[in-house]
């Protein structure tokens, strides 16, 4: 096994002859359509710059969106974890990892960063199990425009529902929400953005698959996430006196954002636009002032159209906003 000494297509090369990997691996296909492997032994860091690294530990990509830190795949007894530590994303199998977020990976998982891209790969012996470290990350990143769907799942009332409840039910039954929503948002290849208070907040950033299975995807996942509420009411009802007056509204929007940060950490992803507010808008009017629970833009109902079951609500004035804005409600399937 053998390093080189300078980078290769912005990696560092590592050739095998003829060696059998008796560890997990990372494999991919450089510049010159050379086949690269490297053992994942303890942790491999994949970054910019990796300084400090041991050169048998890393994987240097030198393009313009990777960080000098950007992922790190770490090695446990019986699994194999990634960590995002960038600022501008890591996907695996096409789907963006939350910011700061780490992962279980599976045989035959896809890593994509920048412009490089790699998968690992298991010996036969080698099963997984769930435990996640936790690391940081030092990098910044230039703002990028981009176009995402979001998607925002809003408790109704929730200071009333908080004040009428005792803290411990709130908080079980928020835990049940956020836990529930999540592995659906997960399950349709969404990027969990944040849990604020009382929603819940997914992207899907079209740069990975095109703009309408994307938006598609988004409405999947809040179709599910309805379905699920009355899941959650029957599996809480008995110990959460709290479920009993659980009501939520969805509201799902597609358009351009500014992809940046606000702070040092990775976990500060900050996605501003006009549609990301509007998302949050039209989730506090659905299952209250409207009464269709999955309220979307115009944007999103056309890309969506051929797919799935819309209304057409018309134009609405919403409040903090300029003028009308013309309004859909997504059909749940029976």
């Amino acid at each position: 096994m053998q390093i080189s000494s300078h980078p290769v297509s912005g990696v560092w090369k590592l050739k095998i002859e003829g060696e059998i990997m008796a560890n997990p691996y990372l494999e991919w296909v450089d510049k010159d359509t050379q086949t690269q492997r490297l053992e994942i032994v303890d942790k491999v860091f994949i970054g910019r710059s990796c300084k400090g690294v041991d050169p048998q530990k890393r994987i240097l990509v030198h393009h313009e969106k990777v960080s000098r830190d950007h992922a790190v795949i770490s090695r446990g007894l019986k699994n194999i974890q990634i960590t995002d530590m960038s600022k501008n994303g890591t996907w695996i199998n096409g789907t963006r990892m939350a910011a700061g977020s780490s992962g279980n990976l599976v045989d035959g998982d896809t890593i994509r960063l920048g412009d490089f891209s790699c998968q690992v790969y298991f010996p036969d012996d080698f099963t997984t199990v769930k435990d996640r470290p936790v690391f940081t990350q030092y990098t910044m990143v230039t703002p990028a425009e981009v176009v995402v769907t979001n998607l925002v799942a809003d408790v109704r009332e929730f200071t009333t529902f908080s004040q009428a409840n005792a803290s411990s039910d709130v908080y079980a039954l928020m835990k049940e929400i956020f836990d529930t929503f999540s592995t659906i948002i997960t399950k349709f290849k969404g990027t969990i953005k944040d849990y604020a208070g009382d929603a819940v907040y997914a992207f899907w950033d079209h740069d990975v698959e095109p703009v309408a299975a994307q938006a598609v995807l988004a409405c999947q996942a809040a179709i599910e996430q309805t379905r699920t509420t009355e899941a959650i009411r029957t599996k809480l009802a008995r110990k959460n006196i709290a479920v009993d007056s659980l009501q939520m509204g969805w509201g799902i929007t597609t358009g351009k954002v500014t992809l940046s940060h606000y702070g040092s950490r990775a976990a500060d992803l900050a996605l501003v636009g006009d549609c990301t507010n509007l998302a949050f808008r039209l989730s506090g009017l659905a299952n209250k002032e409207l009464s269709e629970k999955i309220v979307i833009c115009s944007q999103t109902a056309e890309l969506v159209q051929n797919q799935l079951s819309i209304k057409d609500l018309g134009s609405i004035p919403i409040k903090g906003r300029k003028g009308q804005e013309h309004v859909f409600a997504l059909n749940q399937p029976r």
